[in-house]
């Protein structure tokens, strides 16, 4: 059942250095793209959200809707376990375990993450074949190209349909036809799921009306609401960018 996640008057300091300043916001299923300068605290927003970091102060609150005979339908909040079991997380810079082969990793991450066995093989070939990396598969992640670990990175995050994605730079390195096939993916996991997509690449956010847009600027949050806006936005941005150079 459908996910929901309230950020409320969250700030994060980090070595008495204020990152997040007093954000509010709410998040429910469909994707949300985060935009704002280098430095800006959009990964730090993304940790706080996939819990790698708690607040200073302020809560992060997780809610899923649950239908039960005897109560009826409601809203559950979860624990940090519970949310870190819904979780598909993506960091800017993947790495993985550069040791384990594509598959041995995969496989790995497939278990981790309590997929049953009996789906898992078929389910890890059939990411390896789509994503162009199963002539790959016995290869090490130290070994491989930017590109293919950002599939990697990708299908690890995907791999079991999770409640609430988030993405770093997602498509950095990838070709377009690979942009294609993850975009679609990523598509149609938002249907039922919350989707955080960071990025600096304007032509990667697709001005769909279900899609959400979330600016952050100096830890602070600037605008939350539809994509239409992202054209004023992001010549802030460029502006911003422009006067700190």
């Amino acid at each position: 059942m459908s996910l929901r996640i309230s950020i409320t008057n969250v700030n994060y300091s980090d070595k008495n250095e204020k990152r997040i300043s007093d954000v509010s916001c709410s998040l429910s299923a469909g994707i949300t793209y985060v935009i704002g300068s280098n430095g800006g605290g959009k990964s730090t927003l993304l940790k706080l959200i996939a819990t790698a970091i708690k607040p200073s102060t302020g809560s992060i609150t997780y809610t899923r809707l649950m239908k039960e005979a005897d109560v009826g339908t409601y809203r559950k909040q979860l624990s940090i376990e519970e949310v870190r079991k819904t979780i598909g997380f993506m960091p800017q810079r993947f790495t993985g375990y550069s040791d384990m082969s594509i598959e041995r990793y995969l496989t790995y991450m497939a278990l981790h993450k309590g997929i049953p066995r009996n789906h898992m093989k078929h389910m890890v070939e059939e990411w390896l074949n789509r994503s162009g990396l199963y002539e790959l598969k016995r290869k090490k992640l130290g070994t491989l190209s930017g590109g293919q670990l950002q599939k990697i990175g990708l299908i690890q995050a995907l791999l079991n349909q999770p409640l609430l994605c988030i993405l770093d730079e997602p498509y950095e390195g990838l070709d377009n036809r690979e942009k294609q096939y993850f975009r679609r993916a990523i598509q149609k996991l938002s249907f039922h799921s919350i989707v955080i997509i960071s990025t600096h690449l304007i032509e990667e956010i697709e001005q769909s009306d279900q899609d959400r847009l979330l600016h952050i600027e100096d830890g602070q949050l600037c605008y939350y609401g539809g994509v239409d806006r992202i054209d004023n936005i992001m010549v802030t941005i460029q502006k911003e960018q422009e006067e700190k150079q």
